[in-house]
């Protein structure tokens, strides 16, 4: 409560109706704490009279000794004290709630009498000191009485909190051992169920287990069996295939059979007449080409002739590969096998990836090892298979480059021969002025293919005769200009410029022109092979190629190589040095062949 204004009569020292007030309240409140004091004293001692005749008679009753009455008196005089300081704290408690109404009716009273004063000292300022002055003098004794009162209770509250704590120790103490005892039986209880847990638990996990062993069991017995099906199924597939391949085959071989006879008829009934003119204008004879490779038509020749290159790869294999597991050990042994064959690094990696996606840790046979490798050789082949396609233009331009003993003269002859027996007028020119036997190489063919051979004097200027060749084919209306160039070396910088200045002066006469030009490579070079085609493929503006001499190395897996690696188109094999030993290129019969599968197939 905020302290009252004290009004002037107060501070001159003169005592106002409400200080008179205060004061007598503040008399019979000491007075009520007298009486309860004294009412506190007598309670105690009627309690204490009260014990004491209890004690008496239970003594009587019980017949207690004289240590046990003595024992009893003393607890009964500890309890009669508690009991009084009870009383006693009571007494003090209703001591302070009358000092409390009685300071609540002081202060209603002061109020009421300071609104009093408030009106009174608008009248006379002097009443209105002297009512400040008592009501401070009054302040202040009742803020001294208060804080007498509040320590009391503060000390009446330290000895109830003193009393309040031992009981909650001991409280606390009986509350703990029971806890303990609570938590010794809990955790008895716990260890025995986590013991028997356990023991649930170590059979439940043998019973998972021995069911993920059984369900891996019939997993493993189905993927079994389903990779047996799935390989029968292949097998059968392939089986089915490779009957219809060959029945194919056997058709195709019929067929070219029965037109090679026919062509060879043609051409001895051509040789016999050309013969008979010869020797009826005195020239000398002309010995027969030698015969084909082999027989057993198209197939059986391609295979003949590239005999060498299949069988050290195929020997290997098959020695390397007779019911082995495939593994990386394996696959790398194979690797080396296809890169010493001349496949090429490129070209042995794709054979290793496709066996390691579907062969990969189980057992292959070097048939299947044979089968993925003619898979990949004729993946890479076949889209570069395409036989030579004359154009719209007349004359459609042939030019014919490589390096000396490639075998580009014999080839550009046996090409000769064919166009002709298709009825086309062919003009050879021996483009090659460096070497006399070239030209006398050439007309050889020309008179064999039936097709007039055009020359220059030895040594000279090859870009001029072609120049003349080409008016020449012009105004005869000729269909076909074959144009045979000097074997120059790709690392002879001169002959590949004389080579330049040929193309330079053709495409003056025809910008399209040359129409084809055709590499021409010889497989017994092995991987020389490849830095050819890279010398003479930008300088010559190589359309195509021809690989001959297959029939006379083991080297033939080059062609693969460089068709991986450059991608150009591939018109011919040459199997042989016969007029006929120039077949038309087919990937599959090539992969077939060059791989070891038609051998092993038709074993």
């Amino acid at each position: 409560m905020a302290e009252k204004k004290k009004g002037f009569l107060s501070k001159l020292g003169f005592k106002s109706k409400a200080d008179k007030l205060a004061e007598e309240a503040a008399a019979k409140a000491a007075a009520q704490q007298r009486v309860d004091e004294k009412m506190a004293a007598r309670m105690a001692a009627i309690n204490a009279a009260a014990l004491a005749s209890a004690r008496k008679q239970d003594e009587a009753s019980q017949g207690m000794s004289a240590e046990e009455t003595a024992a009893r008196e003393l607890e009964e005089k500890r309890l009669a004290e508690i009991q009084a300081a009870r009383d006693v704290a009571r007494a003090k408690q209703l001591a302070e709630e009358n000092a409390r109404k009685a300071q609540d009716e002081l202060d209603e009273k002061a109020r009421l009498e300071a609104e009093s004063q408030k009106r009174a000292e608008v009248e006379a300022a002097r009443k209105a000191a002297e009512q400040r002055l008592a009501a401070e003098a009054k302040n202040k004794r009742a803020a001294e009485e208060k804080a007498r009162q509040e320590a009391e209770a503060l000390e009446a509250a330290r000895i109830k909190a003193e009393a309040e704590a031992a009981l909650a120790k001991a409280k606390s103490e009986a509350e703990a051992a029971a806890l303990k005892a609570t938590q010794a039986f809990e955790a008895k209880a716990r260890e025995e169920a986590r013991i028997k847990a356990e023991v649930q638990r170590q059979a439940e996990e043998s019973a998972r287990l021995e069911a993920e062993r059984a369900e891996r069991e019939r997993i493993e017995a189905a993927r079994i069996e389903a990779e047996r099906l799935a390989e029968e199924k292949i097998k059968a597939a392939r089986l089915k295939k490779e009957a219809e391949e060959a029945d194919r085959r056997a058709r195709v071989a019929e067929e070219r059979a029965a037109r090679e006879i026919a062509e060879r008829e043609a051409a001895d009934a051509a040789n016999a007449k050309r013969a008979a003119d010869r020797a009826a204008a005195g020239l000398p004879e002309i010995k027969p080409e030698a015969e084909p490779l082999a027989e057993g038509g198209f197939m059986g020749r391609i295979s003949a002739g590239l005999r060498k290159s299949t069988t050290r790869m195929s020997d290997q294999v098959g020695a390397a590969f007779t019911k082995r597991k495939l593994d990386d050990e394996a696959i790398e042994e194979l690797e080396d096998i296809l890169v010493m064959s001349d496949l090429g690094y490129g070209v042995a990696s794709k054979v290793t990836d496709r066996l390691r996606e579907d062969k990969f840790d189980k057992q292959v046979t070097d048939l299947e090892i044979k089968i993925a490798l003619a898979d990949v050789i004729s993946d890479i082949l076949t889209p570069l298979e395409r036989p030579i396609v004359f154009g719209m233009a007349k004359p459609q331009i042939m030019l014919f480059v490589g390096v000396n003993g490639s075998g580009k003269t014999t080839t550009l002859g046996k090409i000769a021969n064919q166009y002709t027996k298709q009825g086309k007028k062919v003009l050879i020119v021996a483009g090659d002025t460096f070497r006399a036997a070239a030209v006398e190489q050439l007309t050889v063919w020309g008179d064999r293919a039936g097709a007039p051979v055009m020359s220059g004097s030895q040594n000279s200027d090859a870009a001029g005769l072609v120049f003349d060749a080409i008016k020449r084919a012009q105004a005869e209306d000729v269909d076909i200009l074959m144009i045979d160039t000097a074997g120059r070396l790709q690392n002879r910088t001169e002959l590949m410029e004389e080579l330049s200045k040929i193309i330079r002066v053709i495409r003056k006469q025809d910008p399209t022109a040359p129409h084809h030009s055709i590499l021409v490579l010889d497989a017994t070079v092995g991987q020389n092979a490849l830095m050819q085609t890279e010398a003479f493929k930008d300088t010559a503006d190589v359309t195509g190629l021809i690989m001959t001499k297959l029939d006379g190395t083991a080297k033939g897996g080059v062609l693969v190589a460089l068709s991986d690696k450059y991608g150009l188109p591939i018109h011919h094999i040459g199997i042989g040095e016969g007029i006929e030993d120039l077949e038309n290129f087919s990937a599959p019969v090539f992969a077939a062949a060059l791989s070891g599968v038609a051998d092993s197939l038709g074993e």
